[in-house]
């Protein structure tokens, strides 16, 4: 691998870790190559064999699960560095469930599992990134599985709101949280478009229960919250 693409692949969360001129060696075993794609293009297809970790060196991607009568519903967007998929890699079945779409022109490395594999037992922390990215994922799931018992986005929000609030700290009104990701992936995340989740983030801080200043967020109104997502206030959504 050329040493930009290495330098790149080093920025990546999973080997941000482990020193660069260690990776090296395992980045030029057989099986590790650069893919590029045009925008518009699709990446990876849904229900492939996904063997080979593929981690985002240039562009921006997003993945979609075909639905019912052909449409599809984008479920994640990546940007450089990220890594694609790592749970589904290490999964008994490995097979895609999602289709990658390039929306810009997109850079891939391709290391095969059995080379990441060494490289996490040379490097632990590669190993421990893995796990936390693993980690991560399931804990989305969670989420996402205990987002179905609510009616409404807005229900969905607030309940959100207070679980974060716990992690966050004193401000001027009340608690202070920062959003861990950027309005449009928390709204992949919730499975719904950028300008609801928007919409939703307007009408808390309209109703004064929450003060919204980019990705700091400041919860005015537990109570409120707590209301709403109980389903005892205005879900309007």
């Amino acid at each position: 691998m050329e040493s930009r693409d290495l330098a790149l692949l080093g920025a990546s969360p999973l080997f941000a870790g482990a020193d660069v001129r260690a990776l090296g060696p395992f980045m030029d075993l057989p099986g590790v190559r650069i893919q590029t794609f045009r925008p518009g293009s699709i990446a990876l297809l849904a229900g492939c064999s996904y063997k080979e970790l593929r981690v985002i060196l240039e562009g921006q991607a997003e993945a979609e699960m075909a639905g019912p009568g052909g449409r599809s519903t984008i479920v994640e967007r990546f940007s450089a560095p990220e890594a694609v998929a790592a749970a589904v890699l290490f999964s008994p079945e490995p097979i895609l469930p999602v289709s990658v779409i390039a929306r810009t022109e997109l850079r891939l490395a391709s290391i095969p599992r059995e080379t990441l594999l060494a490289a996490a037992a040379a490097l632990p922390p590669v190993l421990e990134a893995l796990l936390a990215d693993m980690g991560s994922r399931l804990a989305l799931m969670a989420d996402k599985y205990r987002s179905l018992s609510f009616e409404t986005l807005r229900e969905r929000l607030a309940d959100w709101l207070l679980r974060r609030a716990g992690r966050g700290h004193p401000g001027p009104g009340g608690l202070q949280l920062t959003l861990p990701e950027s309005k449009e992936r928390l709204s992949a995340s919730f499975g719904v478009a950028r300008p609801s989740l928007s919409r939703e983030f307007s009408w808390l801080e309209d109703h004064g229960l929450i003060k919204v200043q980019g990705r700091l967020i400041e919860i005015l109104d537990e109570e409120g919250l707590e209301a709403l997502r109980a389903g005892r206030g205005d879900g309007g959504n």
